[in-house]
């Protein structure tokens, strides 16, 4: 039952634009052997996977007000459980960094819940700069790296 119920999240996702995680504790999102998350950001789920943000900031932007929208509405749908994950670009401290990539999950979780998506299907991790898309310092690879990503449990 579980297999369905996660195959039909898993093409709901994809067919409003978003993909979804399950839940993993709030914190560092730093666990031994690495985590327990389906990542949909790659094939027919590419460039809806994500929440980009501009440099220091964890307001959403008006721009990703649409894949936030088509979340909430997939989530709704499928009950299904996520982890959002928040990263930055490598400027600031380890610490700071922490911060912002939680208040920007946060921002993220508030905005879905906003929107009807219950808060006990939402957790949140931070990694900061510890886990970038792109490790080259242009603008264009610093804006990849500022992000929420949505996982969904395995």
């Amino acid at each position: 039952m579980k297999k369905y119920i996660t195959m039909g999240v898993l093409a709901a996702l994809i067919s409003v634009g978003c993909s979804e995680p399950d839940a993993a504790d709030s914190g560092s999102g730093k666990a031994a052997g690495g985590d327990n998350f389906v990542d949909l950001a790659g094939g027919a789920a590419a460039g809806y996977a994500k929440v980009l943000f501009d440099f220091d900031k964890y307001d959403i932007r008006s721009d990703m007000e649409d894949r936030v929208e088509k979340s909430a509405i997939a989530l709704k749908g499928t009950g299904a459980k996520i982890v959002l994950e928040g990263h930055t670009d490598s400027y600031g401290s380890d610490a700071y960094n922490y911060a912002l990539g939680t208040k920007r999950a946060n921002a993220v979780k508030n905005a879905l819940t906003t929107r009807g998506v219950n808060a006990s299907q939402i957790k949140t991790v931070s990694y900061g700069e510890s886990k970038p898309t792109c490790t080259s310092d242009t603008p264009e690879c610093n804006q990849e790296n500022r992000r929420v990503e949505f996982k969904l449990a395995k």
